[in-house]
């Protein structure tokens, strides 16, 4: 609606008409040197933001996004308008510079061509994106794909109710969308390589020895920086294995799957009811 040469630029506005990719897709966390706001003009977003999670925004609501507030957000409706507008100006160029003249003002078609990554990242470093566990124009985890290797070394069946322990052997990049338990604690233990963490507020950058405590109720997620990282990951109570077996299939020896492995089909309304009996919400890219 506006670019930054029409207001001097002090701000840019852009009016965004954005789809749920399949299934509650939206942007990976990330943040900006520009301070940000969001107007939901219908639909319906949920976000993540500075630490704050499960923040619904309904036609009306108003989501201010100071500069350097790393934030990341669901799109729940199909189609969702947004009036998103940065000050100072710069945001927008980013934009031209990746994106195609749309024929209609409706969302592109699903697998439309996306820019390339060397010209995303330099674009982004040029107009003040800042990736924290990705970048929004390259990088979108699937919540509904388990990325890398996972070993179950104890069920709950094996340990009483108490806790689960897997070995997950994953390759570098977004390892997992922003998720929270409601009642169950977590701990990483990394046996190899480097990655970095969101807990809640605060971003870590860990490696070989570092042991990561999760409380029940704080938004995570984290990046692979190295090649490959293996990590211990402790769960309890237990329930979340239960999740493996339907988003994963079995493995024919212990190294990472092809990154051309096709995915097998997933029964979504499963999916949905082990999370909710586990009290995991996954509703941040």
């Amino acid at each position: 609606m506006a670019t930054g040469v029409q207001p001097g630029n002090s701000f840019t506005l852009p009016d965004q008409i954005v789809n749920d990719g399949g299934g509650g897709g939206g942007p990976v966390t990330h943040t900006y040197t520009q301070d940000e706001g969001l107007y939901i003009i219908t639909g319906q977003c949920t976000f993540n933001a500075g630490g704050h999670h499960e923040l619904v925004a309904k036609p009306g609501a108003f989501v201010s996004v100071p500069r350097l507030t790393e934030h990341s957000f669901t799109v729940d409706d199909p189609e969702t308008q947004i009036l998103n507008f940065s000050l100072p100006a710069g945001w927008e160029q980013l934009l031209i510079g990746i994106a195609y003249p749309a024929e209609r003002n409706e969302p592109p078609p699903p697998n439309s061509p996306m820019a390339p990554p060397h010209l995303v990242d330099k674009l982004a470093a040029d107009h003040g994106q800042i990736s924290v566990l990705g970048q929004p124009f390259k990088d979108s985890p699937d919540p509904e794909k388990m990325r890398g290797l996972w070993t179950v070394l104890a069920s709950g069946q094996q340990t009483g109710n108490s806790h689960c322990l897997l070995e997950r052997l994953l390759p570098q990049g977004p390892a997992a969308a922003p998720h929270l338990f409601v009642d169950r604690d977590e701990i990483y233990y990394i046996l190899d390589g480097q990655g970095t963490f969101l807990l809640g507020d605060r971003i870590e950058t860990s490696e070989k020895g570092a042991l990561i405590f999760i409380p029940r109720g704080t938004v995570h997620c984290f990046r692979v920086d190295t090649p490959t990282m293996l990590i211990f990951h402790l769960h309890t109570p237990v329930g979340f294995e239960r999740l493996l077996p339907c988003l994963g299939q079995p493995a024919t020896d212990r190294s990472l799957p092809p990154s051309d492995l096709t995915a097998h089909d997933v029964n979504g309304e499963i999916v949905a009811m082990i999370m909710s009996e586990i009290g995991m919400r996954n509703r941040f890219m």
